[in-house]
């Protein structure tokens, strides 16, 4: 029994199931949204199309046919689960399931990173219930579940970095990322940095040594998903650019694109939210509301501010490039992911400031370190719970 309770796997089981049954009796119900179970039963019928779509964003209208906006990636995942229950397929269970599996993740990725189980369990306490993620993952709905498919992706990616550094399997888990949300796929300085040993053993000055085996193997997958995204959209409008949005009727119409969907000029309203939103302060019970605009990540989870004291080692600068370059392509899009608690678009590099947060405490959270965790989970739970009781301000 000691051995088994020593052991990593033992523990990310039962944060996974722990995991599970918070998000599933957090949300309480299932989301109306679910773009991906249609999607993937339009899929199992010869469609990429929807034949009855719903009357809800994330659709789009070309030559006569109404398409789901998002990447297919989430969808893909469905295929399965939606061939045996059609259209009685429940997204928000996928989503619990999903977000369990990303906890067990996580846990097994700080494992990686720190050897006594006092100290990863905490952070993987932090992954799973001191982040949005937690949000995400209970509700399920389109928007939220395609984030919840991407950090499990990257989390996958990162334990096996951390592991056996097998390419084809960080491949994959970049590209079920990508496909889930594609600005993801620019975390790849990360692991390339990170795997550097595995396919340059030679450093600097060996580029004979180069193993150009390890890198088509650790491509591969990557570039099979950004292909079939270009067939995807090839078949559904012409082009192989992901033009989805830029074709919706009417888009640039919208109040935030007033510069088109992407543009420099949006760049301080994602920040505002990013790093300045705060809880809504009322005279009144319950005194604090959760605004649907969004909460600064350090509101969210105040221990990811250790993630600023990692040591600036190759891989540490590699991650911030990494979230550099997701975050200028995130918040350049005209919309910043209003309706959400928390700013969710900043999930696409979560898994990666997670790791610096470990590296910023040394592996070995601190009392204070662990005080800033413990209110992360209050501040996650204290936005679940409001949100579901209807105490929020637009």
């Amino acid at each position: 029994m000691r051995t088994l309770l020593r052991h990593p796997a033992f523990w990310a089981v039962a944060m996974a199931v722990l995991a599970f049954s918070v998000y599933a009796l957090s949300y309480g119900g299932q989301t109306p949204f679910n773009h991906y179970v249609l999607l993937a039963d339009a899929f199992l019928n010869g469609r990429l199309d929807l034949d009855r779509p719903p009357r809800y964003l994330e659709m789009t209208q070309y030559d006569g046919r109404f398409y789901v906006i998002p990447p297919p990636g989430p969808a893909i995942l469905l295929l399965p689960y939606v061939a045996v229950w059609g259209l009685r397929a429940s997204q928000s269970l996928a989503s619990w399931l999903t977000g369990a599996f990303a906890a067990g993740l996580m846990v097994l990725l700080a494992s990686r990173l720190t050897p006594k189980p006092r100290d990863y369990l905490w952070f993987g306490a932090m992954g799973a219930f001191g982040t949005i993620i937690w949000f995400l993952s209970a509700v399920g709905s389109t928007w939220y579940f395609a984030h919840v498919v991407a950090v499990a992706g990257l989390s996958l990616s990162l334990v096996e970095t951390f592991g056996a550094r097998r390419p084809t399997i960080i491949g994959a888990g970049i590209a079920v990322a990508y496909l889930s949300h594609l600005p993801t796929v620019l975390t790849l300085p990360f692991f390339l940095a990170a795997t550097r040993a595995a396919w340059w053993p030679g450093g600097l000055g060996g580029w004979r040594r180069v193993d150009l085996s390890y890198l088509i193997r650790l491509a591969g997958p990557i570039a099979a998903a950004v292909l079939l995204n270009s067939a995807y959209n090839y078949l559904r409008f012409g082009t192989v650019a992901d033009v989805a949005n830029a074709v919706r009727p009417g888009i640039l119409d919208e109040p935030w694109f007033s510069r088109g969907l992407f543009h420099i000029s949006y760049i301080p309203r994602h920040l505002h939210i990013m790093f300045l939103d705060r809880p809504v302060l009322v005279p009144h019970p319950p005194f604090a509301l959760v605004p649907w605009t969004g909460l600064a990540i350090w509101v969210t989870t105040p221990a990811f501010v250790y993630a600023l004291r990692a040591p600036l080692r190759a891989e540490a600068l590699a991650a911030w490039v990494s979230i550099l370059l997701v975050s200028m392509v995130v918040m350049s899009f005209g919309a910043t992911g209003t309706t959400q608690f928390g700013y969710r678009l900043a999930t696409d590099f979560y898994p990666l400031l997670f790791v610096l947060t470990i590296w910023g405490m040394r592996g070995r959270p601190s009392l204070l370190a662990k005080a800033l965790m413990v209110a992360g989970v209050i501040v996650n739970a204290w936005g679940v719970v409001f949100w579901r009781l209807g105490w929020i301000v637009p």
